[in-house]
């Protein structure tokens, strides 16, 4: 006698399809949406009544990851082995008005770089985060692109992060004449980078007379992948940066690199946080020594999202540092640590001079 395979309820097999069809489609219409932009696009400038050049030899900056006021202190995100990624909206909140708080008191620094600045994203509940610190900061202009564009990421399944709108901004009170999005060409494979950032750098110019330039980068580079798209990207950034310097310029980039400044371990901050490194990925592999990579060793820039921040026990690292070029002479960096209350990076300050 036969055995016949029991065939699935019929309810289940519905199930299965319906689901089938769900994927199917949402990989369709996400490749037929899926933002592409342009490898380089010159952006267009709000005018803005300015000195024509510098005035100042010395200036500052700071640098600030936000993590879309999502990535505060309690929380933690499912990437990196949590289970979160849309905080609650009372932390939202919290962590919100301590960033634009924060913001409010760089009023002074000449240029502020923001990286995982929302405009229009479930996870930070639809705030536009440019706008409203481009509000705040009264004395600069402000310049946003956009690096990440999906209709709707499906992941993780239990809490989709869903629309997200987001990118790189930078404001600054020194004139501004031209700024441009360059694009990194390298991303994940198909189906993943539907749902994946399309990594870019923003590159704005300030004239220091007729002939000569600060030229200032914001960059977020890639993360969760194996270091192969980091180590093209700091490749494209690191052969830009020189080519402006070889053509005179004084050159100046900042960001969340998702590497460390140099090679080898961080033996221990003055914090007392557990420390990481991430091996064999390093800014210093594409600049020789005359260029300068500076960060502030005493204190850690960021944390490990896979659990809530715990002082002493939470892994944290530098990934977070300013590279300039070898006429720009760096005074001091100083990472303004605060327990990561308000996102899962510090904001990094930098004062440096023309030579």
């Amino acid at each position: 006698m036969k055995r016949r395979i029991p065939l699935l309820p019929k309810t289940a097999g519905l199930v299965i399809l319906a689901v089938l069809i769900y994927f199917s489609g949402l990989l369709i219409t996400s490749s037929i949406s899926d933002y592409r932009p342009e490898n380089r696009t010159i952006l267009r400038l709000q005018p803005h009544e300015q000195e024509p050049f510098i005035t100042d030899d010395t200036l500052s900056l700071l640098s600030w990851n936000i993590g879309y006021a999502g990535l505060g202190k309690e929380t933690d995100f499912f990437y990196d082995g949590g289970r979160m990624v849309i905080p609650p909206k009372h932390l939202f909140r919290e962590y919100y008005e301590g960033i634009l708080m924060q913001i409010q008191a760089f009023d002074s620094i000449d240029l502020i770089l923001l990286q995982e600045i929302d405009t229009f994203s479930s996870r930070s509940y639809y705030q536009n985060q440019y706008r409203d610190v481009a509000t705040s900061l009264h004395s600069h202009q402000g310049i946003f692109v956009k690096n990440y564009d999906s209709r709707f990421v499906p992941v993780p399944v239990h809490q989709p992060m869903g629309r997200v709108v987001s990118g790189l901004s930078l404001f600054t009170r020194l004139p501004l004449t031209e700024a441009e999005q360059i694009v990194f060409n390298e991303n994940y494979a198909w189906p993943t980078r539907l749902f994946m950032p399309d990594r870019c750098f923003l590159a704005a110019t300030i004239p220091v007379n007729q002939a000569i330039s600060l030229i200032v980068i914001n960059l977020h580079l890639s993360a969760f992948d194996d270091g192969k798209l980091r180590n093209a990207q700091l490749g494209k950034v690191s052969d830009f940066m020189k080519t402006a310097w070889m053509k005179g310029h004084y050159v100046l980039a900042g960001g969340d690199w998702n590497m460390n400044p140099h090679e080898g371990d961080f033996k221990g901050f003055l914090s007392g946080d557990k420390t990481f490194s991430i091996p064999l990925l390093s800014a210093s592999s594409a600049f020789d020594s005359s260029w300068h990579i500076s960060f502030d060793p005493g204190f850690p820039t960021n944390r490990d999202v896979a659990a809530p921040y715990s002082s002493g026990e939470t892994p944290t690292t530098i990934i977070d540092f300013f590279i300039a070029s070898p006429n720009i002479e760096v005074i001091e960096v100083i990472t303004l640590y605060d327990e990561f209350r308000y996102s899962d990076h510090h904001p990094v300050y930098l004062r440096f001079r023309l030579k």
